[in-house]
Parts: structure tokens; sequence; C-alpha cells
């Protein structure tokens, strides 16, 4: 049976980590490591140079589960190099998140980060989202995942990024794979006092998704498709440095 590790940045009470444990764990070895608090936009951060608390939790499933309190790539870190250090996960599943992680918002998603961590040391890694608004509950979507999740490419230690839309137009065509699409936000900062009379600000983000070609994350999530985009982890601007080593 193969091993999975579920981490997620909604927290681990989140009913999309919970309804992936509940859905998976008939067929695959779950274990389930996720932070304590919500801890969405925390990117690949991790805690360093403070301790992190780490307590076994019951989430109401039969599968072991542990409270990490720390951001979503040290749950991904903790499991693999101390919890599970002997016994490493197959695959590491990330979500399911509340919210898409689309385009340029893969720069600072906690979903796709934990499932980075896991690409890093070398394991299949895959984060899950479903965007605001879907009519997909999420034990719709970890069905569909589920019956897919075969079919994900094992030869290497790949990254996927899986997108679920607001509707899924034709249910014989339901997977789209797709390059990184383009996602500019449209922010604004409210403004108030706290208790200790010092201004606090919070942000409120709008997307603006125009602009995006076929063939990309937005582009298929807006058409009814399930995303699937292989990510890696360079970032390096060859053409660049190609016409800098020329030039020099």
């Amino acid at each position: 049976m193969k091993k999975i590790l579920l981490v997620n940045d909604d927290g681990i009470n989140a009913p999309g980590i919970l309804t992936m444990a509940k859905v998976l764990s008939d067929d695959y070895d779950v274990r389930v490591v996720a932070p304590a608090a919500q801890q969405s936009g925390m990117s690949q951060a991790i805690s360093a140079h403070r301790k992190i608390k780490v307590k076994k939790a019951d989430i109401g499933l039969p599968v072991e589960a542990f409270r990490v309190f720390g951001t979503p790539t040290d749950c991904t870190k903790l499991a693999i190099e101390v919890l599970y250090e002997h016994d490493l996960p197959d695959i590491v599943l990330s979500g399911i998140n509340d919210g898409g992680n689309l385009g340029t918002d893969i720069l600072y998603s906690g979903t796709v980060g934990a499932a980075m961590e896991g690409h890093l040391h070398g394991i299949l890694s895959i984060a899950v989202s479903r965007v605001v608004g879907s009519q997909l509950s999420f034990a719709d979507a970890a069905a569909i995942f589920k019956k897919k999740l075969p079919e994900f490419k094992q030869e290497r230690p790949y990254m996927y990024n899986v997108n679920f839309p607001k509707k899924i137009q034709d249910p014989f065509n339901v997977f789209y794979y797709t390059k990184q699409g383009y996602r500019k936000y449209h922010n604004e900062y409210g403004r108030e006092i706290d208790a200790d009379g010092d201004i606090c600000y919070f942000m409120n983000g709008t997307p603006n998704d125009e602009g995006n070609l076929a063939g990309s994350d937005v582009w298929a999530v807006q058409n009814g498709f399930v995303s699937i985009t292989p990510l890696k982890v360079g970032r390096t601007n060859k053409k660049l440095l190609d016409k800098l080593s020329a030039d020099n």
C-alpha cells in the first residue's frame, strides 16, 4: 500500500484536508501532518531559529495525525526529516486548499510551498486546490482526484499543481495539462487602530485574470477544466544569462 503524507496551509481542522484523508485512507496509508492554525500565503517559509511545537492529533479518522505549530513547509520538513525519517511517504499531497492557486499565486501559496518541499526531498508531490465559489464539494474534488492519482507520472519525483474549477463543463474531458499563467491582484489595504493604539493594516486582494492565453492554468479553470501544471524549482532567466555571458 502506497504511503501518502497529507499537508496543507488551511490548518489541520480544515474540511479540505479532512475530506482528502477520508477519501484516500481506504486505499492508501495516509499520514496527516498539518499546521495548528491557518497559514495561507506563507509560500515556502520555514520557522528558522525558533522552536516548533508538534502534538499528536485526533482528527476523527483512522489515520495518524500531527498538529504542527509552524508553517506548511515546516510540516513537510518535519514529517520527512523527523517524524517519518525511516518510513518515508511515496507521495506528498498538499490540500485540498479552499481557494485556487493559479498563475503567480504559486509564488505566495503555502499549499504549493508545502508540496514543493516534498519535491525538494525527491518525493512525488502534488498541490491540490479548489477555486472560491466552486460548485464541486471537497468530497467531489477528492473523489475525482483519487481516480486520477495513479496516472501522475512517478518515474521521477515530479511536482504538480492541480486546480479545480467552479464547474466541470465536460465530464468526459475533465483534465487539462497547462502552463503557469499570470494573475495580477488589485490590492486594497484597510486601516485600523488596535487596543494598544497602534496602526494596523489588513489586505484584501481582487485578482485580474485577463490576458491569459489558451493552455494556461487560469484559462483552463475559467473554461471548466481541472488544471494540472507541472512545476520545477529553477527560476534562472536563461535567455538573459546567455546574453550576459555573450556580452562578456
